[in-house]
C-alpha cells in the first residue's frame, strides 16, 4: 500500500469534486435533482477492490448510476473497481472523474439506491456487517486470564478475524491488542477450525483505521 496521508475531519467534509453529466456531482447536503438523476447525500463508509488492492473510502453520494468517495489511495480515470457498502454487496464501475482526494464512479448498471443502502438481513438471514479489509499481521488476545498470540486475517471498524492455536469460547470477553491501534475490548462471535470471528465493544475510528492500513 502506498504511504499515509494525513487528512483532518474538514478534509473529507468540507473537499469538493467537479461535476459529470453522467457521474456523481459533489454533495450540496440535501437530495437533489439535476437532469434525471437524483443525488442522496450520505457519510457512509465502504470499500473499493482494485487491481487486487482493498482500500476504505468514505462515501459523499449516491445516485442510480454512480457515487462519489473521498479515497486515500491513487486512483486514475478509467480505472475499473468494485464497491462494497456492506458485506455480500459489491457494484462494478469505473473511475470517470479525479480531483484531489474525491472520485466518481459508474456504475455499470443502474441501481434501487434504498436496496444498495438498506441494512436487511441476507437471505440467508445473516445481517449485514461492515465492509472488511484483508490484512496480514499479528495481534495479541487476552481472555480471562489466558494471553496467546494470533494473526490478523481482516479487520473492519467493527471488528476482527483471526487465526490462533488457542481455543475460544463463542461469546467470551476478549481484548484484541494489535501493533499501531489501541486495545481493544470485544466479543468472540465464533470459533471453529483454529479461526475466530471478533466484535468490537467500541468501533474502531474511521481515520484511525484507514492511517493504519496505509501505514502498513
Amino acid at each position: 500500500m502506498s504511504q499515509p496521508q494525513t487528512l483532518s475531519s474538514a478534509s473529507f467534509q468540507n473537499s469538493d469534486g467537479p461535476h459529470c453529466s453522467d457521474g456523481p456531482a459533489p454533495p450540496s447536503g440535501r437530495q437533489e435533482r439535476r437532469g434525471d438523476e437524483r443525488l442522496i447525500t450520505v457519510l457512509r463508509v465502504g470499500k473499493i477492490v482494485t487491481g487486487g488492492q482493498q482500500d476504505l473510502c468514505l462515501i459523499r453520494n449516491i445516485s442510480a448510476n454512480g457515487l462519489m468517495a473521498n479515497v486515500r489511495s491513487g486512483h486514475r480515470v478509467g480505472d475499473r473497481i468494485e464497491v462494497e457498502l456492506k458485506s455480500d454487496s459489491q457494484l462494478a464501475g469505473e473511475v470517470i472523474w479525479v480531483k484531489g482526494q474525491n472520485i466518481g464512479v459508474r456504475f455499470d448498471g443502474t441501481i434501487e439506491v434504498g436496496d444498495f443502502l438498506a441494512h436487511r438481513p441476507a437471505d440467508d438471514g445473516r445481517k449485514p456487517r461492515p465492509p472488511r479489509v484483508e490484512v496480514s499481521g499479528r495481534a495479541r488476545i487476552k481472555a480471562d486470564s489466558m494471553m496467546c498470540p494470533a494473526e490478523l486475517r481482516d479487520i473492519s471498524q467493527g471488528g476482527v478475524k483471526i487465526a490462533l492455536t488457542e481455543q475460544l469460547e463463542a461469546n467470551g470477553d476478549v481484548v484484541v491488542a494489535i501493533e499501531g491501534l489501541d486495545a481493544r475490548k470485544g466479543v468472540v462471535r465464533w470459533y471453529r477450525d483454529g479461526q475466530a470471528g471478533i466484535s468490537f465493544l467500541r468501533p474502531i475510528p474511521f481515520e484511525a483505521l484507514t492511517q493504519w492500513l496505509y501505514a502498513r
